[in-house]
């Protein structure tokens, strides 16, 4: 399996010198769904985020074996020209493979036309009529589609409501089911003073979980404490070597392999494959394993099931091709920070 080129915003950005306080209270408006549209899937960092030179090292070297793969000369290129020409590259391979031509066309209009392809094709599997509807018509379509799947899941009603309604009802949903599991009372309480207490629960309930004392720490330096451990533990389960490697650059280790892992339980080859075409072939071969995986309690920084939103719908221009961690974005009702695996359209090949 190839390694993917750059960058990631997982868990690991929160171990890289700062605690995330969930984008729960950031992306109030900003639910997802399974297999959407294009989607931008992100976790909010507040506080620093800086990654050691190891990190930046690997992903230089990601970036080369990348460039080489496509037969892209890496001569005297910086790293910004050979993610431009990546992207180009990997646009016009997306091209040829949905039978779209390619010829006298530049690289915006190839990746627009790309991106087209793309979301007729989830309109349809979505029975979504596509007649008439450009990109954007379809986007909205698609993640009207998804909400109102996910808010049917959430027991949220959907009548008469638009996806701004519906993206809010199922945040405050998700919300108050994992407020009731972590036995927080819900009564009387404000959506901004809910999220506080189920975050703090949350933490210290993987703390303690962990075996990791919370006696006179704050909440950024116990999120660390609890995010590093559980890197590190699974890290070891997979066999990864974590001598000298700082906590973001396992936690990638441990991502891609547990993608690369699933794809082989499921008879999909690995081989000259990133990690964002993995999962996109997962998610063609099995959706509902793609979504176990992303229910997977390392994926999650304070607790299983999270309690906000890991990824959003973004309003502006995305193409399907940027799944993040799955064509589709996390359920709102799982909420947890997701691969950032960026359309090899718009950024060359991330996770």
């Amino acid at each position: 399996m190839k390694k993917s080129v750059i960058g990631f915003t997982i868990a690991g950005a929160l171990l890289a010198g700062g605690y995330a306080t969930t984008s729960l209270a950031a992306d109030n408006d900003q639910t997802n769904s399974t297999s959407s549209a294009p989607n931008k899937w992100e976790m909010k960092i507040k506080g620093h985020g800086h990654f050691g030179g190891g990190f930046l090292k690997r992903n230089s070297e990601n970036l080369l074996e990348k460039a080489n793969g496509l037969g892209i000369s890496t001569s005297g290129k910086d790293a910004e020209t050979l993610m431009k020409e990546i992207r180009e590259e990997q646009i016009k391979k997306e091209a040829k493979e949905l039978g779209i031509n390619t010829s006298g066309k530049d690289i915006e209009t190839l990746a627009e036309e790309v991106q087209l392809a793309k979301l007729q094709e989830k309109a349809k599997d979505l029975g979504i009529s596509t007649k008439n509807k450009d990109a954007a018509d379809l986007h909205e379509a698609i993640h009207l589609a998804q909400l109102k799947k996910e808010a049917k899941e959430l027991g949220v009603s959907t009548d008469g409501k638009n996806a701004e309604t519906l993206r809010q009802d199922i945040h405050l949903a998700s919300l108050n089911k994992k407020a009731k599991e972590l036995g927080i009372s819900t009564d009387g309480k404000d959506l901004q003073t809910l999220q506080q207490e189920v975050m703090t629960a949350s933490i210290k309930k993987e703390a303690k979980e962990l075996g990791i004392s919370t006696d006179g720490k704050e909440m950024r330096e116990l999120a660390h404490e609890v995010m590093s451990a559980k890197v590190k533990a699974e890290a070891k389960k997979l066999n990864i070597t974590i001598d000298g490697k700082a906590i973001p650059e396992i936690a990638m280790e441990v991502q891609e392999k547990k993608v690369e892992n699933l794809a082989k339980e499921l008879g999909i080859s690995t081989k000259d494959k990133t990690t964002h075409e993995l999962i996109e072939a997962i998610q063609e071969k099995d959706a509902d394993k793609l979504k176990a995986l992303r229910n997977d309690d390392f994926f999650l920084p304070i607790g299983k099931g999270g309690f906000g939103h890991g990824g959003h719908h973004g309003k502006g221009k995305h193409h399907e091709g940027g799944k993040q961690f799955g064509p589709g974005a996390p359920s709102a009702a799982e909420g947890q920070p997701q691969l950032n695996d960026e359309s090899p359209v718009e950024t060359g090949d991330e996770i």
